[in-house]
């Protein structure tokens, strides 16, 4: 059968949601209209095994809730508190009584659920013990009414308190009694097993202490203080040292054991895959926050960089329509060649999108063929100074025999176009960039260098990330797509590529390839 919970809480919004998601565990009653009404009459008679309430609840209730825990003593019925983190210094000393834990807001699920596990679990040992205790009552009782009957209570006792001590021992919770001051003087195997240490070891001596790594000793001795006020310490998440050395995250609730200030016992659930489970939450939102990011940024630069050669395409053709036949063959032509620019522009932009979702596809193939690379990197060159109308200098130097490769000829002219590209865009008009080339120990090197405006040192390690650009580079346009492409078309032929920059002064791109990857 399962366990009953009591939900008071007085947002009709919180109300529907916690109820919903408890439902599918538990049972649910919910004090709707009581918690309108400020009276909780009749539910408050309802047999439950957890009550949920909100600080409004708990401020009209908890003298029923108080009662209601004096009535079922000796056995366990928790309450847990959901409030505001702003309103926990409020709480005074008599709610703080009513409660025996408390959960702040914004709940985490996760967070909530084991807490609700843990009071319920702790309320069935309770009753277990109830029950157990009252077997044992009885056949006393028995006993000393029949004194015939003796041997066989000896032996019912006998056995309800093994059956007593198989509960403690093979319980889910790890179960240790203590004092305030350190020492662990009982433990139940699931505790010794939580921690990785033996019955041995607790004979010679555990201290819990010792277990807690330095950075969580306050929130002991606040949960000390906690226990020495109200007798509960409401769980808490803290870490112990295993006996091997390895961490572990647990949940810990603490009481004080009747007519005692310094002995208690303590309940110590491991969440350690809680924790992770959580760690891998956080991880999968902050790379659905990136995706995000990425898809703002694509939608950002596809407009930005479409419109410009759009609007030329658009005005030119306009100006061609209204005066083209006022105007003189070479003046069409130039508008004509206008509108081709801005067409090959827009045809750039869309071949770098889709190589880039080839490439994070994995559809991108590496398909080497025989090059000789001397002749390649000068044939680029001069297609290179060509498109740009002569108007840059390069100056190519080779060193050692690089003549006959292994290499993919369409990634490695995308690689060097780019860079020599950019080299261009982003250095002054008529400035010399450097290539260099140079064969050795079964690797080409290939080295492109700029005396242009150099890349900020915190931009450089996003250099590679798709639509990152630096920021010093204004309004020379680009998409942010070239050199996530390139270092894509590296990995595919086994390589690398590194940058040396400083602003002012130039930037130089180093790329190092095998020779004969034939894979």
């Amino acid at each position: 059968m399962s366990s009953r919970i009591l939900v008071f809480l007085e947002q009709t919004e919180n109300r529907r949601l916690l109820k919903e998601w408890l439902e599918i565990h538990y049972q649910v009653l919910v004090g709707e209209a009581q918690v309108q009404a400020r009276d909780a009459v009749p539910l408050l008679d309802e047999p439950f095994d957890l009550c949920i309430l909100d600080g409004v609840a708990l401020d009209h209730l908890w003298e029923w809730v108080q009662a209601k825990k004096k009535a079922e003593q000796p056995v366990f019925l928790p309450f847990l508190l959901i409030t505001p983190q702003r309103d926990v210094k409020l709480i005074t000393r008599h709610l703080w009584q009513s409660v025996d834990e408390l959960i702040t807001k914004p709940i985490e699920k996760l967070e909530l659920q084991a807490r609700v596990e843990i009071l319920l679990r702790s309320r069935l040992m309770s009753l277990q013990l109830k029950s157990a205790n009252e077997q044992l009552q009885n056949q006393i009782a028995q006993r000393q009414q029949a004194e015939a009957e003796r041997e066989k209570a000896i032996a019912e006792l006998q056995d309800s308190e093994a059956r007593f001590r198989r509960l403690v021992e093979f319980n889910m919770i790890g179960i240790m009694l203590a004092d305030t001051n350190g020492k662990i003087t009982e433990a139940n195997d699931a505790l010794l097993n939580t921690i990785g240490y033996t019955r041995e070891d607790l004979l010679l001596g555990i201290r819990w202490d010792e277990l807690t790594p330095p950075e969580y000793r306050h929130q002991d001795q606040q949960a000390i203080e906690q226990m020495r006020m109200t007798k509960v310490c409401p769980p808490f998440e803290k870490e112990y040292i295993r006996k091997d050395g390895s961490r572990i995250h647990v949940l810990l609730g603490t009481m004080l054991l009747d007519g005692s200030q310094t002995d208690c016992v303590c309940f110590v659930l491991d969440i350690t895959e809680r924790k992770s489970a959580e760690a891998e939450i956080r991880k999968a939102l902050e790379q659905e926050k990136e995706l995000n990011e990425l898809k703002s940024s694509f939608v950002s630069m596809v407009s930005h960089e479409f419109r410009n050669p759009l609007n030329a395409i658009s005005t030119s053709a306009q100006l061609l329509e209204r005066l083209g036949d006022k105007w003189s063959k070479e003046k069409q032509s130039d508008f004509f060649r206008r509108i081709k620019a801005a067409i090959g522009r827009m045809t750039e932009l869309l071949d770098e999108v889709l190589l880039l979702g080839k490439a994070e596809a994995g559809k991108l193939q590496y398909n080497p063929v025989s090059l000789n690379l001397k002749n390649f990197c000068s044939n680029l060159v001069e297609e290179i100074k060509l498109s740009t109308g002569n108007n840059c200098n390069i100056k190519f130097v080779v060193h050692g025999q690089c003549t006959t490769t292994q290499m993919d000829e369409s990634l490695l002219q995308y690689i060097l176009t780019n860079l020599l590209s950019n080299a261009i865009k982003y250095s002054p008009v008529g400035s010399m960039v450097h290539f260099e080339l140079s064969c050795q120990d079964e690797a080409a090197i290939f080295q492109i260098r700029d005396e242009g405006i150099g890349i900020p040192e915190e931009d450089q390690a996003q250099l590679f990330q798709s639509f990152h650009r630096a920021k010093n580079v204004g309004k020379i346009p680009g998409t942010g797509l070239g050199l996530a492409i390139v270092k894509q078309c590296v990995d595919l032929h086994g390589g690398a590529i590194a940058v040396a920059s400083e602003v002012g002064l130039g930037t130089t791109f180093t790329v190092t390839l095998p020779l004969n990857n034939r894979q």
